[in-house]
């Protein structure tokens, strides 16, 4: 049993002047320790890491005295000596362990009903935000493997479907803020263009549905214009999310010759009409194609497997648009690559 200097009852506060170790909110798993003495903001803080700890010990507690000024764990083994027991430091207002007997006389176990609903969902939406196509045996193979939990079927389904309301829900309210989004671009960034295409919902009362957005910030076109070759790469990737769609982009060269983004748009798929209102914007804020001298990149499908681009000088003709980009199916970390050989190839003919 270990207590803090001078103290004779659960109840007497810490009297000398060192400092006590602060937890730290986020440690992480299998690191997380608890000691006389540490502190806690609040007593929520408190019960949450005596949660963490002991699902990381693979033990089984309850707190017997929970009230305003104190809280008490016990093991819930009977005759285990396991005990911690912080209270309230009116001083320093925050919550203060007392007594900590970390020693055990119960064996480990991997059914913990301290890991429920709620502990299971939090652990799950940082999962869900990385791999948005989780599967129910997917989930049981993470928990097993990095918390060594054995679990309810049922109550981690409960939670998974908790967690993909979490993480589904706010990337739906995130579209509906897509507008504000557009606003706050073109107050910070003044001289930028933001355009935004929605789809009317039939019943007129509903807000329209989502279908574009062409983004091209006023310094990225100033300085495409100034530093960089009339040279512009295009290419679409998917959107890895749960509501897909694509993301157009224009790309050139800058004097170091590193990619330099122009603009980029979020379309709901690749096609002809898509990249014609992607190229009509582009040509309102970089001026006229052939004034300009600009020359276009682009993979042309049938040559992608082979590693060849061909460069085509663009005139304002919608004839040309439509037949080279009807579909382009590079990735951007590809087109990277690729851009910058097709590139230094062009220079060392010069």
């Amino acid at each position: 049993m270990r207590t803090p200097p001078n103290s004779e009852d659960e109840f007497a506060e810490v009297q000398d002047d060192d400092a006590f170790p602060v937890f730290r909110e986020g440690t992480r798993f299998g690191e997380i320790r608890l000691e006389v003495g540490m502190k806690f903001n609040t007593k929520m803080d408190f019960k949450e890491a005596v949660r963490e700890y002991c699902i990381q010990e693979g033990r089984r507690v309850r707190f017997k005295k929970n009230d305003k000024v104190r809280c008490r764990a016990l093991c819930k083994v009977e005759d285990c000596p396991w005990v911690i027991y912080a209270s309230m430091d009116s001083e320093s207002v925050c919550w203060q362990v007392k007594i900590f007997n970390d020693d055990h006389a119960c064996p480990r176990e991997i059914k913990n009903r301290l890991a429920n609903r709620g502990w299971l969902a939090s652990k799950l939406v940082k999962k869900l935000r990385k791999f948005l196509n989780l599967k129910h045996s997917e989930a049981l193979t993470y928990f097993k493997n990095k918390y060594d939990l054995e679990l309810n079927k049922s109550s981690l389904t409960r939670a998974l479907g908790d967690a993909r309301h979490i993480v589904y829900g706010d990337a739906a309210a995130q579209y509906g803020m897509v507008r504000d989004y557009g606003e706050t671009l073109l107050k910070c960034n003044p001289g930028s263009t933001v355009r935004i295409t929605t789809i009317p919902h039939p019943n007129h009362s509903e807000e329209p549905t989502f279908d574009k957005m062409y983004i091209c910030l006023d310094g990225c076109m100033k300085g495409f214009k100034a530093g960089c070759k009339p040279l512009i790469g295009l290419d679409g990737a998917f959107l890895k999310t749960r509501f897909g769609g694509q993301i157009l982009a224009a790309i050139g060269q800058d004097a170091n010759n590193h990619i330099y983004v122009i603009t980029y748009a979020i379309a709901p798929v690749e096609n002809t009409d898509n990249w014609r209102w992607f190229l009509e914007l582009l040509h309102d804020d970089l001026g006229s194609y052939t004034q300009n001298g600009c020359c276009f990149i682009s993979d042309m499908q049938t040559v992608t497997t082979n590693l060849l681009f061909t460069s085509y000088c663009f005139h304002d003709s919608d004839s040309n648009t439509t037949g080279l980009f009807q579909t382009l199916l590079l990735s951007c970390f590809a087109f990277m690559i690729l851009f910058q050989y097709a590139c230094i190839n062009i220079m060392g003919q010069e």
